[in-house]
Protein backbone atom coordinates (compact mmCIF):
# COMPACT_ATOMS: atom_id res chain seq x y z
CA UNK A 1 0.00 0.00 0.00
CA UNK A 2 1.42 3.37 -1.06
CA UNK A 3 1.62 6.16 1.45
CA UNK A 4 -0.96 8.97 1.25
CA UNK A 5 0.11 12.18 -0.48
CA UNK A 6 -0.71 15.83 -0.22
CA UNK A 7 -2.95 15.32 -3.26
CA UNK A 8 -5.08 12.86 -1.26
CA UNK A 9 -5.47 15.43 1.50
CA UNK A 10 -6.48 18.14 -0.98
CA UNK A 11 -9.02 15.87 -2.68
CA UNK A 12 -10.54 14.83 0.65
CA UNK A 13 -10.99 18.46 1.71
CA UNK A 14 -11.97 19.87 -1.66
CA UNK A 15 -9.19 22.46 -1.57
CA UNK A 16 -6.06 23.16 -3.62
CA UNK A 17 -2.61 21.69 -3.04
CA UNK A 18 -1.33 25.14 -2.14
CA UNK A 19 -4.02 25.51 0.53
CA UNK A 20 -2.99 22.21 2.12
CA UNK A 21 0.65 23.28 1.99
CA UNK A 22 -0.19 26.59 3.70
CA UNK A 23 -2.07 24.77 6.46
CA UNK A 24 0.79 22.34 7.02
CA UNK A 25 3.16 25.29 7.28
CA UNK A 26 0.86 27.08 9.75
CA UNK A 27 0.28 30.05 7.46
CA UNK A 28 -2.09 32.54 9.16
CA UNK A 29 -3.86 33.39 5.88
CA UNK A 30 -5.99 30.22 6.08
CA UNK A 31 -9.32 30.31 7.92
CA UNK A 32 -9.79 28.27 11.07
CA UNK A 33 -12.54 26.17 9.44
CA UNK A 34 -10.32 25.20 6.52
CA UNK A 35 -7.39 24.58 8.83
CA UNK A 36 -9.48 22.21 10.98
CA UNK A 37 -10.77 20.37 7.90
CA UNK A 38 -7.23 19.81 6.58
CA UNK A 39 -5.84 18.59 9.90
CA UNK A 40 -8.75 16.14 10.25
CA UNK A 41 -7.91 14.74 6.82
CA UNK A 42 -4.23 14.51 7.79
CA UNK A 43 -5.23 12.46 10.81
CA UNK A 44 -7.66 10.31 8.82
CA UNK A 45 -5.03 9.41 6.22
CA UNK A 46 -2.21 9.04 8.77
CA UNK A 47 -0.21 11.51 6.73
CA UNK A 48 2.80 11.22 9.02
CA UNK A 49 5.54 12.30 6.58
CA UNK A 50 4.09 15.80 6.37
CA UNK A 51 6.46 17.33 8.92
CA UNK A 52 9.51 15.99 7.12
CA UNK A 53 8.09 17.01 3.76
CA UNK A 54 7.66 20.58 5.02
CA UNK A 55 11.32 20.50 6.08
CA UNK A 56 12.39 19.50 2.59
CA UNK A 57 10.16 22.14 1.03
CA UNK A 58 11.92 24.73 3.19
CA UNK A 59 15.35 23.33 2.16
CA UNK A 60 16.17 22.06 5.64
CA UNK A 61 19.01 19.56 5.87
CA UNK A 62 17.79 15.95 5.62
CA UNK A 63 19.52 12.57 5.24
CA UNK A 64 19.22 10.00 2.47
CA UNK A 65 20.59 6.45 2.62
CA UNK A 66 22.42 4.99 -0.39
CA UNK A 67 22.88 1.21 -0.22
CA UNK A 68 25.16 -0.85 -2.47
CA UNK A 69 25.64 -4.64 -2.76
CA UNK A 70 28.23 -6.50 -0.73
CA UNK A 71 30.95 -6.71 -3.38
CA UNK A 72 34.72 -6.49 -3.06
CA UNK A 73 36.05 -2.92 -3.28
CA UNK A 74 32.58 -1.74 -4.24
CA UNK A 75 33.32 1.94 -3.70
CA UNK A 76 36.27 1.84 -6.11
CA UNK A 77 34.02 0.52 -8.88
CA UNK A 78 33.45 3.19 -11.56
CA UNK A 79 29.84 1.99 -12.02
CA UNK A 80 28.91 2.73 -8.42
CA UNK A 81 31.12 5.80 -8.27
CA UNK A 82 29.38 7.49 -11.21
CA UNK A 83 25.89 6.75 -9.86
CA UNK A 84 26.75 7.88 -6.32
CA UNK A 85 28.23 11.09 -7.74
CA UNK A 86 24.94 11.85 -9.45
CA UNK A 87 23.00 11.10 -6.28
CA UNK A 88 25.32 13.22 -4.15
CA UNK A 89 25.11 16.26 -6.43
CA UNK A 90 21.31 16.12 -6.57
CA UNK A 91 21.08 15.63 -2.80
CA UNK A 92 23.44 18.52 -2.13
CA UNK A 93 21.40 20.77 -4.38
CA UNK A 94 18.34 19.91 -2.25
CA UNK A 95 20.30 20.56 0.97
CA UNK A 96 20.24 16.88 1.87
CA UNK A 97 23.09 14.76 3.19
CA UNK A 98 23.94 11.24 2.05
CA UNK A 99 25.09 8.23 4.07
CA UNK A 100 26.48 5.08 2.46
CA UNK A 101 25.77 1.50 3.50
CA UNK A 102 26.79 -1.91 2.18
CA UNK A 103 24.13 -4.61 2.17
CA UNK A 104 26.33 -7.16 3.92
CA UNK A 105 25.13 -10.05 6.06
CA UNK A 106 24.79 -7.96 9.22
CA UNK A 107 22.89 -5.24 7.38
CA UNK A 108 20.32 -7.79 6.23
CA UNK A 109 20.14 -9.75 9.49
CA UNK A 110 19.48 -6.59 11.50
CA UNK A 111 16.85 -5.39 9.00
CA UNK A 112 18.77 -2.16 8.65
CA UNK A 113 16.96 -1.46 5.39
CA UNK A 114 13.82 -0.96 7.48
CA UNK A 115 15.18 0.28 10.80
CA UNK A 116 17.01 3.19 9.19
CA UNK A 117 13.68 4.54 8.00
CA UNK A 118 11.57 3.50 10.99
CA UNK A 119 13.92 5.27 13.38
CA UNK A 120 13.92 8.38 11.15
CA UNK A 121 17.69 8.22 10.91
CA UNK A 122 17.15 8.66 7.18
CA UNK A 123 14.23 10.04 5.20
CA UNK A 124 14.56 7.88 2.11
CA UNK A 125 16.63 5.05 0.65
CA UNK A 126 18.23 4.43 -2.73
CA UNK A 127 19.41 0.87 -3.43
CA UNK A 128 21.92 0.60 -6.28
CA UNK A 129 22.23 -2.57 -8.39
CA UNK A 130 20.26 -5.02 -6.29
CA UNK A 131 20.25 -8.67 -7.39
CA UNK A 132 17.52 -11.25 -7.88
CA UNK A 133 18.42 -12.65 -4.45
CA UNK A 134 17.58 -9.46 -2.56
CA UNK A 135 14.02 -10.51 -1.82
CA UNK A 136 14.13 -8.85 1.59
CA UNK A 137 13.55 -5.61 -0.30
CA UNK A 138 9.98 -6.79 -0.84
CA UNK A 139 9.43 -5.52 2.71
CA UNK A 140 9.04 -2.08 1.17
CA UNK A 141 5.88 -3.19 -0.63
CA UNK A 142 4.16 -3.33 2.76
CA UNK A 143 5.24 0.15 3.84
CA UNK A 144 4.95 3.76 2.73
CA UNK A 145 8.64 4.59 3.19
CA UNK A 146 10.32 6.44 0.29
CA UNK A 147 12.43 3.77 -1.41
CA UNK A 148 13.92 3.56 -4.89
CA UNK A 149 15.76 0.85 -6.83
CA UNK A 150 18.51 2.35 -8.96
CA UNK A 151 19.10 0.53 -12.26
CA UNK A 152 17.25 -2.60 -11.28
CA UNK A 153 13.68 -3.77 -10.93
CA UNK A 154 11.73 -6.80 -9.73
CA UNK A 155 9.12 -7.99 -12.26
CA UNK A 156 5.73 -8.50 -10.66
CA UNK A 157 6.52 -6.38 -7.60
CA UNK A 158 5.47 -2.81 -6.82
CA UNK A 159 8.84 -1.35 -5.89
CA UNK A 160 9.77 2.09 -7.21
CA UNK A 161 12.59 2.01 -9.72
CA UNK A 162 14.50 3.89 -12.39
CA UNK A 163 16.41 1.76 -14.89
CA UNK A 164 18.11 1.88 -18.27
CA UNK A 165 16.28 0.17 -21.11
CA UNK A 166 18.14 -3.13 -21.19
CA UNK A 167 15.75 -4.58 -23.75
CA UNK A 168 16.73 -1.76 -26.08
CA UNK A 169 20.39 -2.23 -25.15
CA UNK A 170 20.25 -5.89 -26.13
CA UNK A 171 18.43 -5.19 -29.37
CA UNK A 172 20.74 -2.35 -30.45
CA UNK A 173 23.92 -4.29 -29.70
CA UNK A 174 22.58 -7.34 -31.56
CA UNK A 175 21.56 -5.26 -34.58
CA UNK A 176 25.01 -3.67 -34.69
CA UNK A 177 26.87 -6.98 -34.71
CA UNK A 178 24.39 -8.61 -37.09
CA UNK A 179 24.68 -5.63 -39.42
CA UNK A 180 28.44 -6.14 -39.56
CA UNK A 181 27.87 -9.75 -40.60
CA UNK A 182 28.54 -11.69 -37.39
CA UNK A 183 26.73 -15.01 -37.18
CA UNK A 184 28.38 -16.65 -34.17
CA UNK A 185 28.45 -14.44 -31.09
CA UNK A 186 29.48 -15.19 -27.52
CA UNK A 187 27.55 -13.54 -24.68
CA UNK A 188 29.21 -12.55 -21.41
CA UNK A 189 26.92 -11.23 -18.70
CA UNK A 190 25.68 -11.78 -15.18
CA UNK A 191 22.35 -13.50 -14.66
CA UNK A 192 22.10 -12.46 -11.01
CA UNK A 193 20.14 -9.34 -11.98
CA UNK A 194 16.90 -8.89 -13.91
CA UNK A 195 18.62 -6.24 -16.00
CA UNK A 196 21.30 -8.75 -17.00
CA UNK A 197 18.62 -11.29 -17.86
CA UNK A 198 16.66 -8.73 -19.89
CA UNK A 199 19.82 -7.78 -21.77
CA UNK A 200 20.76 -11.35 -22.72
CA UNK A 201 17.18 -12.36 -23.59
CA UNK A 202 16.69 -9.32 -25.82
CA UNK A 203 20.05 -9.88 -27.51
CA UNK A 204 19.33 -13.55 -28.17
CA UNK A 205 15.76 -12.90 -29.33
CA UNK A 206 16.97 -10.32 -31.85
CA UNK A 207 19.70 -12.63 -33.15
CA UNK A 208 17.37 -15.63 -33.44
CA UNK A 209 14.85 -13.44 -35.25
CA UNK A 210 17.62 -12.72 -37.78
CA UNK A 211 18.16 -16.44 -38.40
CA UNK A 212 20.77 -17.45 -35.83
CA UNK A 213 20.26 -20.56 -33.72
CA UNK A 214 20.74 -21.08 -29.97
CA UNK A 215 24.03 -22.83 -30.75
CA UNK A 216 25.28 -19.71 -32.47
CA UNK A 217 24.85 -17.73 -29.22
CA UNK A 218 26.81 -19.41 -26.40
CA UNK A 219 26.46 -17.63 -23.06
CA UNK A 220 28.73 -17.56 -20.02
CA UNK A 221 27.35 -16.33 -16.71
CA UNK A 222 30.12 -14.24 -15.14
CA UNK A 223 28.64 -14.48 -11.65
CA UNK A 224 27.99 -11.57 -9.28
CA UNK A 225 31.20 -9.58 -9.75
CA UNK A 226 30.74 -8.16 -13.28
CA UNK A 227 34.47 -7.36 -13.17
CA UNK A 228 37.44 -7.28 -15.55
CA UNK A 229 38.64 -10.59 -14.11
CA UNK A 230 35.23 -12.17 -14.62
CA UNK A 231 35.16 -10.92 -18.21
CA UNK A 232 38.65 -12.24 -18.93
CA UNK A 233 37.80 -15.70 -17.58
CA UNK A 234 34.43 -15.78 -19.37
CA UNK A 235 36.08 -14.84 -22.66
CA UNK A 236 38.61 -17.63 -22.21
CA UNK A 237 35.89 -20.22 -21.63
CA UNK A 238 33.80 -19.01 -24.56
CA UNK A 239 36.61 -18.80 -27.10
CA UNK A 240 38.15 -22.16 -26.13
CA UNK A 241 34.78 -23.94 -26.23
CA UNK A 242 33.47 -22.13 -29.33
CA UNK A 243 36.31 -21.46 -31.79
CA UNK A 244 33.86 -20.31 -34.48
CA UNK A 245 32.64 -17.19 -32.65
CA UNK A 246 33.65 -13.89 -34.22
CA UNK A 247 32.23 -11.44 -31.65
CA UNK A 248 31.65 -11.03 -27.93
CA UNK A 249 28.77 -9.08 -26.38
CA UNK A 250 29.57 -8.11 -22.80
CA UNK A 251 27.09 -7.04 -20.11
CA UNK A 252 29.25 -4.11 -19.04
CA UNK A 253 32.43 -2.33 -20.12
CA UNK A 254 34.52 -3.73 -17.29
CA UNK A 255 33.91 -7.29 -18.49
CA UNK A 256 34.55 -6.17 -22.06
CA UNK A 257 37.91 -4.72 -20.97
CA UNK A 258 38.71 -8.07 -19.34
CA UNK A 259 37.76 -9.82 -22.59
CA UNK A 260 40.07 -7.49 -24.54
CA UNK A 261 42.88 -8.43 -22.18
CA UNK A 262 42.32 -12.15 -22.77
CA UNK A 263 42.21 -11.72 -26.55
CA UNK A 264 45.44 -9.73 -26.44
CA UNK A 265 47.25 -12.44 -24.47
CA UNK A 266 46.05 -15.02 -27.01
CA UNK A 267 47.21 -12.95 -29.97
CA UNK A 268 43.65 -12.59 -31.28
CA UNK A 269 43.42 -9.22 -32.98
CA UNK A 270 40.49 -6.89 -32.24
CA UNK A 271 38.51 -6.16 -34.35
CA UNK A 272 40.18 -7.97 -37.26
CA UNK A 273 39.65 -11.43 -35.74
CA UNK A 274 37.17 -10.75 -32.94
CA UNK A 275 34.74 -7.90 -32.35
CA UNK A 276 33.90 -6.83 -28.79
CA UNK A 277 31.00 -4.67 -27.62
CA UNK A 278 30.41 -3.49 -24.07
CA UNK A 279 27.71 -1.76 -22.06
CA UNK A 280 27.60 1.52 -20.03
CA UNK A 281 30.18 3.66 -21.87
CA UNK A 282 32.36 4.29 -18.83
CA UNK A 283 35.22 6.82 -19.32
CA UNK A 284 37.80 4.02 -19.78
CA UNK A 285 35.92 2.76 -22.85
CA UNK A 286 37.32 5.69 -24.84
CA UNK A 287 40.91 4.89 -23.89
CA UNK A 288 41.13 1.12 -24.45
CA UNK A 289 43.16 -0.12 -27.40
CA UNK A 290 41.23 -0.34 -29.61
CA UNK A 291 38.49 2.03 -28.39
CA UNK A 292 35.51 0.06 -27.11
CA UNK A 293 32.20 0.05 -28.96
CA UNK A 294 29.50 0.16 -26.31
CA UNK A 295 25.93 1.11 -25.39
CA UNK A 296 25.82 4.47 -23.64
CA UNK A 297 24.18 4.42 -20.21
CA UNK A 298 24.57 7.75 -18.41
CA UNK A 299 25.39 6.42 -14.94
CA UNK A 300 25.79 9.87 -13.42
CA UNK A 301 22.44 10.95 -14.85
CA UNK A 302 20.55 7.94 -13.51
CA UNK A 303 21.97 8.68 -10.07
CA UNK A 304 20.89 12.30 -10.27
CA UNK A 305 17.41 11.42 -11.51
CA UNK A 306 17.00 8.66 -8.91
CA UNK A 307 17.68 11.15 -6.12
CA UNK A 308 15.27 13.68 -7.60
CA UNK A 309 12.52 11.05 -7.94
CA UNK A 310 13.09 9.87 -4.35
CA UNK A 311 12.67 13.42 -3.08
CA UNK A 312 9.49 13.75 -5.14
CA UNK A 313 8.16 10.57 -3.52
CA UNK A 314 9.08 11.93 -0.11
CA UNK A 315 7.33 15.24 -0.72
CA UNK A 316 4.21 13.52 -2.03
CA UNK A 317 4.63 15.05 -5.48
CA UNK A 318 4.44 11.59 -7.07
CA UNK A 319 3.01 8.32 -5.74
CA UNK A 320 5.09 5.80 -7.70
CA UNK A 321 8.06 5.69 -10.05
CA UNK A 322 8.76 3.11 -12.77
CA UNK A 323 10.96 5.04 -15.16
CA UNK A 324 12.92 3.53 -18.07
CA UNK A 325 15.73 5.61 -19.58
CA UNK A 326 16.68 5.45 -23.28
CA UNK A 327 20.11 4.30 -24.45
CA UNK A 328 22.22 4.71 -27.59
CA UNK A 329 25.02 2.96 -29.47
CA UNK A 330 28.55 4.43 -29.40
CA UNK A 331 30.66 2.93 -32.20
CA UNK A 332 34.43 2.89 -31.71
CA UNK A 333 37.17 0.65 -33.10
CA UNK A 334 36.50 -2.69 -31.35
CA UNK A 335 33.81 -3.88 -33.78
CA UNK A 336 34.14 -4.59 -37.50
CA UNK A 337 33.15 -6.99 -40.25
CA UNK A 338 34.22 -10.54 -39.26
CA UNK A 339 37.20 -12.28 -40.82
CA UNK A 340 38.43 -15.82 -40.19
CA UNK A 341 41.17 -16.18 -37.59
Amino acid sequence: MKRPTISDIAAECGVSLSTVSLVLNNNPRISEATREKVWKAVEKFSYYPNVQARGLAMCASQVLSVVVPNLRHVFSDIYFGEIISGIYDAATQANCKVILDIANEKFVERHEHMSLLKSRRVDGMLFIASSVEHEYLFDFEKTSYPFMLVNHYFPGHSLNYIVFDYNQSGRISAEHLLGLGHRSIGIITGLNTYTGRSLSESFRTTCIGAGLSEKDLPLTDCGPEWSEGAGEEAARRLVEANPSITALMCGNDRMAIGALRYLHTRGIRVPEQMSVIGMDDIPRATYTTPGLTTIHHSLYEIGRLACERLLSLFRGEIKTCSEVLPVNLVVRESTATPASR
